[in-house]
């Protein structure tokens, strides 16, 4: 048995019930596509072997990709992919030109890189049922207007609908993490922003919750990031039908995407120097 590496942030899933709670909510039948990602010794592999079409295991740790490749290797419904997911086209991966379905316990260490790495694949997997840390879930899945609600919150819920399904404590994994987990599940939009958008919308969440205490157009009217004067900002606030004195976590994910296009297209000038 191939012993966790806490320079890869593993931490094994041993609890068998919240491994079968974790594939059913994946919903995968005989005629999907899954791609796993960290498999580790397959503790969520196991349930999918046989009942899915393809299964495709991305590993990155040359130990267990070897592990899974002796034991599930031989069979042709099984792949098993000795790479980094942050490096690898991931989409790429599945055969098939359809959506696929994606499962994954991910390393707390690159939660945040692997989930937009997942958004970013074309096409997108249909389905993602993911376990992160409890903290980081709730960011994902935060409302605007709560303590949690960002940048990040922002970025995922833009492209997808995303929900807390149950928590899992520590004490499910081997060795146990210093802190609790929750499964998510996120479902994206069939519509999906294109490239441009997103690094419009990347650039506004950023600026805005560096300063998510001030009002919004004094954020907007000293961003370098923009040079724009105070009236060209209070007039593409007033076009997206936002108010100048809005704090940034009360804004909704679609209220961001329009305010971020328009000063995608706003002309630049020189900021008012009183600002």
């Amino acid at each position: 048995m191939v012993r966790a590496k806490r320079s890869l942030s593993q931490n094994f899933l041993v609890d068998h019930n919240i491994r079968r709670k974790i594939v059913a909510e994946l919903a995968a039948g005989p005629a999907d596509e899954v791609l796993e990602v960290g498999p580790g010794h397959g503790e969520l592999s196991d349930l999918l072997v046989g009942e899915v079409d393809t299964l495709v295991l991305v590993e990155k740790d040359d130990l267990l990709a070897s592990e899974l490749e002796a034991r599930l290797g031989g069979r042709d419904d099984v792949r098993v992919v000795h790479a980094d997911a942050l490096e690898v086209d991931l989409a790429a991966l599945l055969p098939g030109d359809r959506p696929g379905l994606l499962i994954s316990n991910l390393p707390y260490g690159i939660t945040s890189p692997l989930i937009f790495r997942f958004l970013d694949m074309r096409p997108l997997p249909g389905r993602m049922v993911l376990l992160v840390q409890k903290e980081v879930a709730e960011r994902r899945a935060a409302a605007e207007g709560s303590k949690v609600y960002g940048a990040l919150s922002v970025g995922v819920q833009a492209r997808a609908d995303v929900r807390v399904v149950f928590r899992v404590g520590r004490g499910a994994f081997r060795p146990a993490p210093a802190v609790d987990s929750a499964l998510i599940v996120i479902e994206p939009h069939a519509d999906s922003l294109n490239d441009e958008t997103l690094r419009a919308l990347r650039v506004l969440t950023r600026v805005a919750f560096s300063r998510r205490r001030k009002q919004l157009g004094k954020i907007l009217r000293s961003a370098p990031e923009y040079t724009l004067s105070a009236a060209r900002v209070d007039g593409v606030l007033e076009a997206c039908g936002l108010s100048p004195q809005a704090r940034p976590e009360t804004l909704t994910p679609d209220q961001f995407i329009e305010l971020a296009g328009r000063l995608m297209e706003a002309p630049r000038e020189a900021p008012d120097s009183s600002t």
